[in-house]
Order: C-alpha cells, then structure tokens, then sequence
C-alpha cells in the first residue's frame, strides 16, 4: 500500500505530531527519494508504529544515530523510518555482578563513558562508538581489532527484548551471567539487520577496565616479516587485545610522515607488570624479524590510536564519489597475503588503497580511492578484488559506496551456505517481509 498523508495523520494522531518528521535527508539508503521518520521514546511506541505498519502494509526500516543507515543493500519501496535515538539511557548497571541492561538507542560511546566510572567496559570497538548505538551494534554485529581477545557482539549479549513485526514484544535471554536453558534466541537477532524484529533493550556482560593498555606500530619493509612476527606472537602464550597488519595507507593515518610499505599494530591491556613482560617479549622478536619500532601509545593515547585507525575507514552514510569501503572475510593464517592482494588490485585500475586486517582473525576492511570520474575502475576494481577472496572460500562485503556502486555490484556477494534457514526465520517472524524490506543477504 502506499505511503498516504492519511497514514502519516493516523501515525501522528497516534504517537503525536512532534515524532513525525515529514522529509529524512537523503542518503545512499534511501536513494533520490526522502522517507518520514517517527521517533519513538519507548516501547509502548514501537509497538504502536509496528501495529500500524500491519494494518496499512509500509515496511518499517529501524534506524538508531544513522551511522549505519546505507549498511546493506537499498530499501525500495515505501517505507518509514523508525528511529530508537531518543530511548537511551542505563536502566540497569549491576556492578558487582558485571551486567548492565540499556536502552536500544543508547550510544556505545555513553554507555562507556558510565562503564568507565565504575572501572568496567563492554569490551566492543566498533569504528564510531559516538554514531553506534548498541541496539545497532546487536543488529549489525559490527566490531572491530579487539575481537582477537573478546570476541564479538555475540559473546556479550545476555538477553535482549525485541518488538516483532506484528507488534508483539519477547523477551530472549536474562539478565544473569549463567543462562543456559533453552535455546539461546539472542543469537537470532545479532546481525540480523533489523530484518527480524526491532531491538528495545539490552543487557549485556562486561568485564573489568583493564589498569594499562597500550598499542605499538612496528614497521617492515615486505609481508613477509609482517606475517612470520605476527604467527610468532599468535602461536605464542602472549594475550594481545589485537594483531592488526596495516598497509602504508593505514600507517600514514597516523601521521604523513610515516612511509613504510607495510607494518603491524599490536594491543595489549593487563596489570603493567604483565604488559611489560609482554612488550618485552615482542620486543625482542620485532628485531630478530627485522621489525622496526615506530611508537609504544598508553591509555588514552593508545585508544585514540584505536580510534583513529577506525575513523579513517569510516565514509558515512552517503561515501563520497569514487570510494568504497570493504570488509573481506578470509582464513587468519592469509590475512598478510589478501591485505597484499587488494593493494595490487588497487595499483592495478589505479586506485589508493587503506586496508588492515587482524592475522588472528582473518577480519579485513579497506578502503578504496579513485577519482571522481573513474567510476568504472573503481567497480572493476571491487569486481576483481571479490573474486579474489571468494576463490578460497571467503567473502567480500560492500560496507559503504554510494548508490551507483551499490547498483552495479552486490553488497553481500556470494550467499552463505545458511541462506535457506535464514529465509525461513524471515517468513517466520517477519510473514510479510515489512522489516527492512530486501536489505540484507539474500534480499532478505
């Protein structure tokens, strides 16, 4: 059905006219056409839009800050956007008992700044915690370099509540550490999209702040010297927060006076007297492999590292013309040679290329450059670099192009071997395909 004043008058008669605004601006999500927002203040509100949305047929498209709004593929037809920004706020913190349950709408970056005061984190490093909210950091299962020590988005979330498409509201997990009867539901909807239902609450378990961080550049002239100190340190009883080989585009993010081909960022976090054997030992294993110190960053200044080298991949909503951003999935141990490759096929169609990759993780993003008439060899470009990757068995994802790349190349890339079971949770939970609309893999 499409998308009438009349609905909108309904909509607003029903939640109020100031949590309508009538034009969003435009973006890569959304094409040359604008869509209403609604902003809910509370789940009773989502339920609200969501029964609206069943009784008028408009697909609903949750949004939170907007950091993530053009992930994944374009959302056709009419839609709404349903935005959680305004529920925010801690609604509990168990201190002694390492949980808290939060808001959907609350910003990573809030939540921990509170954490913080009470000597604890939520150990997940998404490139822009300002812009990530956690309900969006559930959905889009995004992480970053620390997923080395802590693991991903799945291995915090304890329980969730979440408003389904026809309006009913379930809850999955708890809000205790040890919850292990049943099937775990909070896998369904991490990384989800927003595809399954619409997240209004979080709890999560954290961990201690750790008493000193620090982070550390080596830099070296080949892959090779990168790959054999990073499988030294990966096969060793060390415990590094993240091993993130950079290539010189990442390494000049730091300062435009670096200039070497290659290089290793590397994390650590403990008591200082762990850390120091630590640094120590790696030390002495950068120089055997012909390694060199560039900088040792502590505390705040090794997180701003961390944040740096994420911000600098990070294009927004709506990328400029001529660049891409890509994450590339493969095995750990060829992290060092796909980090090679796609700096090849970037010379190759004459695009800049920023790439790291974690060889404990095989997790790769980069980010690609070309001039703003060069549209074709950037698409040749990412066409190439795809193949490249799914040849062994891995993927390549488009996490942020503008609408004319998105158009010609597939965001999700080849469908995972799950897709089938994926499809059936869809038609389970979603019947009539109104959240997120086509959006994910698959055209889920």
């Amino acid at each position: 059905m499409a998308l009438s004043d009349n609905s909108l008058v309904d909509l607003a008669t029903r939640l109020g006219s100031d949590r309508i605004q009538r034009d969003a601006p435009e973006g890569s999500l959304w094409g040359s056409s604008a869509a209403p927002v609604v902003f809910a203040e509370s789940e009773e509100e989502v339920q609200a839009v969501m029964r609206w949305s069943a009784e008028t047929g408009i697909a609903i498209v949750p949004r939170g800050k907007g950091g993530y709004a053009g992930y994944g593929n374009r959302v056709d037809g009419e839609f709404v956007i349903l935005s959680l920004e305004r529920m925010n706020g801690i609604l509990e913190h168990s201190v002694g008992d390492l949980t808290v349950t939060v808001r959907a709408g609350t910003s990573l970056a809030a939540l921990q700044d509170h954490l913080s005061g009470q000597g604890q984190l939520l150990p997940l490093d998404p490139p822009r915690p300002e812009l990530t909210t956690v309900g969006g950091a559930v959905v889009t299962g995004v992480t970053g370099p620390k997923r080395l020590k802590y693991g991903t988005v799945r291995d915090w979330v304890i329980g969730l509540r979440v408003v389904l498409a026809d309006g009913r509201v379930i809850r999955t997990g708890g809000k205790v550490v040890k919850n292990v009867a049943g099937y775990d539901m909070n896998k369904l909807f991490i990384g989800s999209m927003g595809t399954l239902g619409v997240i209004t609450e979080c709890t999560f378990k954290l961990r201690p702040a750790p008493p000193v961080e620090i982070l550390v550049l080596l830099e070296a002239d080949d892959w090779q010297a990168v790959h054999r100190l990073s499988r030294r340190l990966l096969d060793s009883s060390l415990e590094p927060t993240a091993v993130e080989a950079v290539n010189s585009g990442a390494i000049r993010v730091f300062s435009d006076q670096l200039e070497a081909p290659c290089g290793l960022l590397v994390g650590f976090a403990d008591e200082r007297s762990a850390v120091e054997v630590q640094w120590d030992r790696l030390k002495s294993w950068a120089d055997e492999e012909g390694l060199r110190l560039r900088f040792v960053l502590e505390g705040a200044d090794a997180a701003e590292g961390w944040r740096v080298l994420g911000v600098s991949l990070f294009c927004g909503v709506d990328p400029p013309d001529g660049q891409a951003v890509v994450k590339g999935i493969t095995l750990p141990d060829r992290t060092t040679e796909m980090l090679q490759a796609v700096e090849e096929i970037a010379a190759q169609h004459d695009l800049s290329a920023q790439s790291h990759g974690g060889t404990g993780t095989g997790v790769i993003r980069a980010v690609l450059r070309g001039a703003e008439n060069r549209l074709e060899a950037l698409i040749a470009g990412l066409e190439q670099l795809r193949r490249r990757f799914e040849e062994p068995g891995g993927y390549l994802i488009l996490e942020q192009a503008p609408l004319e790349v998105k158009e010609r190349v597939a965001v999700w890339g080849r469908p995972p071997g799950g897709l089938f079971l994926m499809r059936r949770l869809k038609e389970r939970l979603d019947p009539n395909g109104r959240l997120n609309p086509g959006r994910f893999v698959g055209g889920i």
